[in-house]
């Protein structure tokens, strides 16, 4: 299948989604959704082993865990628990690698910013348009790489820097 087959065909499935999202013909509107989202991602995405990915997962739950109990208050029970997860955090490191870790930090914020853009239109009827935004900002977090995530906070931290 040609590049062209496959725009076209995600766009078919685009069009189809927008249609039954917004009501103008009758289906499964969250099933034509989910096509479409497929049919938009490019899939070069490193091919990862079963093994990897395991640890990937855990990884990023880990992460969660981590960033959970690093927030303030709690005393001592949270701070001796805070420690023992960043731990086993860096007993992972050890065991996957860098590259691994890497992976389950890109994944961790990947997740956390689709549901921070499913919150934003959580609360109202989605019109077509803004289905369309919502699958493209899904889109353009997709294709965030681990390099394009270490530049942006690195930006945001020399200009927190720069005004604080």
């Amino acid at each position: 299948m040609s590049e062209h087959d496959d725009a076209s065909a995600a766009e078919t499935s685009l069009r189809k989604a927008v249609e039954q999202l917004s009501g103008d013909r009758p289906g499964d509107g969250s099933k034509a959704a989910q096509e479409a989202v497929q049919a938009l991602s490019d899939g070069s995405e490193q091919a990862w082993t079963p093994e990897q990915e395991t640890q990937i997962r855990a990884m990023v739950e880990q992460i969660r865990k981590l960033r959970d109990l690093n927030r303030s208050g709690g005393g001592w029970w949270r701070r001796r628990r805070e420690w023992r997860a960043r731990e086993r955090l860096v007993d992972m490191m050890e065991a996957g690698g860098p590259e691994l870790l890497n992976e389950a930090e890109l994944r961790h914020w990947k997740s956390h910013a689709m549901v921070e853009l499913l919150l934003e239109f959580a609360g109202s009827a989605m019109k077509q348009d803004d289905v369309v935004k919502v699958l493209a900002r899904r889109e353009a977090v997709n294709a965030v790489t681990y390099e394009d995530y270490q530049q942006a906070r690195k930006t945001l931290a020399e200009e927190k820097a720069a005004a604080g």
